[in-house]
């Protein structure tokens, strides 16, 4: 025995067509949405104007946490004001999804650096290197950091 007779298959079928078909075209509304804050996000930064950025990119990031584009150009905007904590949380996310993508090791390494947390700046640094090993802003930075540390450092070795 069926569980639908065939007027309510029918009707079923319908609805949940008509259904999937509404979900896709909110669901591409709102992917058009989000492309736009991200456009418009990194043109704000692009044209110095970082405060105009920050909240169209954060609304992209609760729109998709887990857009590398919209998380870095984020972290570039929160950086430009001094944002440091947040610029750094954007970047760890960033690299996770993109790994190999050396603009955000060496952002992370900026941020880092800013922050104090030289060891941690220099191992970003390190990392844009050998990802891009002709990397001019990462060679400059590290070899100032590694000028800059204790002579003690450089003569330790594990054991």
């Amino acid at each position: 025995m069926p569980l639908l007779g065939c007027k309510n298959f029918r009707r079923a079928l319908r609805w949940a067509l008509i259904k999937g078909v509404s979900e896709m075209v909110e669901s591409a509304q709102m992917g058009d949405q989000f492309s736009e804050l991200v456009k418009k996000g990194s043109q704000a930064i692009q044209q110095n104007r970082p405060q105009d950025a920050i909240p169209l990119l954060e609304q992209a990031v609760q729109m998709n946490p887990e857009s590398f584009d919209a998380l870095f150009w984020l972290g570039v905007a929160y950086s430009l004001v001094q944002r440091w904590e947040e610029a750094a949380n954007c970047f760890e996310q960033a690299k996770e999804i993109r790994p190999t993508f050396a603009p955000v090791w060496y952002n992370l390494g900026v941020v880092y650096w800013r922050m104090g947390r030289n060891s941690d700046a220099i191992d970003c640094f390190e990392a844009t290197l050998q990802i891009d090993p002709n990397h001019a802003g990462a060679k400059k930075a590290l070899s100032m950091l590694i000028s800059t540390k204790p002579e003690i450092d450089s003569e330790l070795t594990p054991l």
